[in-house]
């Protein structure tokens, strides 16, 4: 048997080990929408403090009724929780205002 067929099992698992690395450091930049995201989670992906995050958006009145129904104070331990599509939809709509008139 020729020496490169012995190569060929060394080069399938390091092809099966670069993409699975390759999918993994995908995935870790992805925002992951199968579950709720927490507030920490939410300021992370979106670069804002929590001190931010309370005075402009969830502690604002003219946003409640548009959060209602996505974002939810379990006080405590748990705090906030966002479902993800929803919460960036309205992040697409509101952010860029949003930030506007916190700069102002």
């Amino acid at each position: 048997m020729p020496p490169t067929l012995d190569l060929m099992p060394l080069i399938q698992e390091a092809i099966k080990t670069a993409v699975d690395r390759a999918v993994a450091d995908q995935l870790k930049h992805e925002p992951d929408y199968r579950r709720w995201w927490s507030a920490k989670e939410v300021q992370e992906r979106y670069g804002i403090t929590p001190t931010w995050l309370s005075e402009h958006i969830l502690n604002q009145p003219r946003f409640q009724r548009q959060l209602d129904g996505f974002a939810f104070n379990y006080h405590g331990q748990m705090g906030w929780r966002f479902e993800p599509l929803a919460f960036s939809e309205f992040m697409r709509k509101e952010f860029r205002n949003i930030a506007k008139e916190a700069k102002a």
